[in-house]
């Protein structure tokens, strides 16, 4: 009989408390979500090679979740503050996880956009990263940067072959920006360091990784090892060199910018005098007789001449995050060209 009675009682009490179960419960639902991965961008900065060439079932992983990757903006940006649903979202991806596992394979969720969309000065991006904790609690996020003047100019780029009409100084300096009226492209939304500081609060320092794009430009191989052992997985397959996204001749933007001012009705420029649907996507046609026509020298000078307005705009302003940056991510981003500054 003693022996009975001491069995039944065990050497660890079991703390019964409200606050016990929802760590339990926290706990269980993490562990869902510990292989997959949340890679949020930024734009321009290869997600489309990531996505196509990089993210696939012989590498390892699977992107799929029943739509295309618009689904995921659908999902995560566009719902009403109000009306988002982080566990009827966690529902219609569990699904996707599920088979993923079953499969082998890393599940991962994919977009730019999940960074906020710099033209509107990433408004949203600290909603979607809460969104994005609520409903993959415990996953990995993978960040990538890039150095900022030649981000911008990238962006800006495509911003124009998006639809928008506004000129470079338009686009980077928002008339009247004290009233707050409508989101514009604001510097801050590139001072990356506060972006990850946040998800490594929402995550945990060691279940986010940050790389710098130039990585990708040098060094492909270590760059996709580097994300590959993030997630504890073997080596890649498969890694095509190859360039997913060239980068339109400067004259066919400045074309296109006017053409979207006066010919395409978009939610980057509206009320055009005569809008021509498929405007934009119609223009990109011409991206070959664009390429024939312009000498190489103009380009080259054209290009330089928007990145010489950018630095001049930008000055110092990222010197100070950059260097934040550095330590957050481990990375030394002054060999690949940023402007780096100690804090004073």
């Amino acid at each position: 009989m003693e022996c009975r009675s001491r069995a039944n009682v065990s050497p660890f009490p079991l703390d019964t408390s409200e606050g016990s179960q929802e760590r339990q419960k926290e706990a269980r639902v993490n562990s869902q979500f510990a292989n997959v991965l949340l890679h949020i961008g930024y734009h321009k900065t290869g997600s489309t090679y990531l996505q196509d060439c990089f993210f696939q079932p012989v590498n390892g992983f699977s992107t799929d979740i029943g739509v295309t990757r618009t689904g995921i903006v659908r999902d995560f940006v566009f719902p009403d503050n109000f009306l988002f649903d982080s566990e009827r979202m966690r529902g219609r991806y569990m699904p996707f996880i599920e088979s993923a596992e079953l499969r082998g394979l890393r599940f991962v969720l994919s977009h730019e956009r999940l960074s906020g969309y710099p033209p509107s000065g990433g408004y949203d991006r600290l909603l979607i990263a809460h969104r994005l904790q609520a409903t993959f609690p415990g996953a990995r996020v993978l960040i990538i940067i890039r150095e900022q003047i030649s981000l911008i100019r990238s962006l800006y780029s495509q911003y124009i072959t998006d639809g928008g009409d506004l000129t470079l100084a338009g686009f980077l300096d928002t008339p009247e920006p004290q009233l707050g009226r409508m989101p514009g492209f604001r510097l801050e939304v590139y001072e990356f360091d506060r972006l990850i500081a946040y998800y490594q609060q929402l995550f945990g320092a060691d279940r986010v990784l940050v790389l710098p794009f130039e990585g990708m430009l040098h060094d492909l191989p270590t760059f996709l090892q580097s994300i590959t052992d993030f997630v504890q997985l073997p080596p890649a397959v498969s890694v095509p060199m190859i360039v997913t996204n060239r980068r339109r001749p400067v004259p066919m933007q400045m074309a296109q910018r006017l053409g979207n001012r006066f010919l395409s009705n978009n939610e980057l420029s509206r009320g055009a005098w005569l809008a021509i649907p498929g405007f934009s996507r119609r223009f990109g046609a011409l991206e070959r007789v664009f390429q024939a026509l312009t000498p190489a020298g103009l380009e080259t000078a054209l290009y330089a001449r928007l990145g010489a307005r950018i630095r001049e705009f930008a000055g110092d302003h990222y010197r100070k995050s950059n260097y934040r940056t550095s330590l957050l991510s481990g990375v030394d981003l002054q060999t690949y060209g940023y402007r780096v500054g100690r804090e004073e």
